[in-house]
């Protein structure tokens, strides 16, 4: 059977393909369940003296992913990194999880010390000058938006047909139903783009790959580390980044309570640290090695 003829028996019919993907998204992803829930995970081992709330997403291969009872990934080792340079043990640190849609408030109400979760960089310090916004530190990551589509959908291959109904460019977004993560930003950079495309927002970007896969999103688009790692996490032969397609630029950093500036500049220098030691250089490796995404 070939990819058009796959990506097709999936759009219609709930076949072995389909119960495959979305199983392996449920093993790449398996918070999902308690993220429904409200539910987020956290350690298990009860740390001895003070500690740090550190927000993490639960849900994100290669950055970020609560698996067999821990956290791991490239945010996860950045956390930890800064957490140390602050003078907490690994013992000390507690992970919590957080969504794009409230890793803000999460942090505002004290709940968490600080977010290491995707959390993009103003331009400028303008958003601070009231204190009512998070501090920041970074940027520690640099991304682009991207789309990701069925395979058959949004692969090269699609370009040999010309009368296939593919997604090879934002034009092919007008009319079709794209899933973004509520909180992320994807909503807003998307339409700026292509207004004539139908936003859709879920919880989390497990939900919007489900919504593709049973059919009804055409496209997810977000950031393209986070797509990258969702495609090698349900698999290349059934989902792919779409070639070609790449918008507006969202820089990663941790964030800290508003007002708590000399704690950003603590976590500042610890960033600083962390490249200069060749830690950071490993841990990108890292996340190169489980999304196949590289850094611009």
């Amino acid at each position: 059977m070939g990819k058009r003829t796959t990506a097709r028996a999936m759009r219609h019919a709930p076949g072995r393909a389909l119960r495959r993907a979305v199983a392996a998204l449920a093993v790449a992803a398996g918070v999902m369940p308690l993220a429904a829930c409200g539910e987020a995970p956290s350690t298990f081992t009860q740390p001895e003296g003070p500690t740090i709330a550190i927000g993490v997403a639960a849900d994100e291969p290669g950055l970020a992913l609560w698996h067999d009872g821990s956290y791991d990934g490239f945010e996860v080792d950045v956390a930890r990194y800064v957490a140390g340079r602050l003078g907490y043990a690994n013992k000390q640190i507690v992970f919590k999880q957080v969504l794009p849609s409230d890793r803000a408030s999460l942090l505002d109400d004290g709940t968490v010390d600080m977010v290491v979760a995707g959390m993009p960089m103003p331009d400028g310090q303008d958003t601070q000058d009231d204190g009512s916004a998070p501090a920041y530190a970074g940027p520690y990551l640099t991304v682009a938006q991207g789309l990701l589509a069925r395979v058959g959908d949004g692969d090269d291959a699609d370009a040999a047909h010309p009368d296939a109904d593919g997604i090879r460019d934002m034009r092919s977004l007008a009319g079709r139903n794209v899933c973004v993560v509520a909180g992320a930003g994807a909503r807003e950079a998307l339409l700026a783009e292509q207004p004539k495309a139908r936003v859709r927002e879920r919880d989390t970007y497990p939900q919007c790959v489900t919504d593709l896969m049973i059919g009804t999103a055409d496209a997810v688009a977000g950031d393209s580390v986070v797509l990258a790692g969702l495609a090698r996490a349900v698999g290349r032969a059934l989902v792919t980044r779409v070639p070609g397609i790449s918008y507006g630029t969202v820089r990663y950093a941790v964030a800290v309570a508003p007002g708590a500036e000399t704690l950003a500049d603590d976590v500042a220098d610890a960033i600083a640290d962390m490249r200069a030691d060749g830690t950071y250089a490993e841990a990108l490796a890292g996340l190169t090695d489980a999304t196949g995404w590289r850094a611009s």
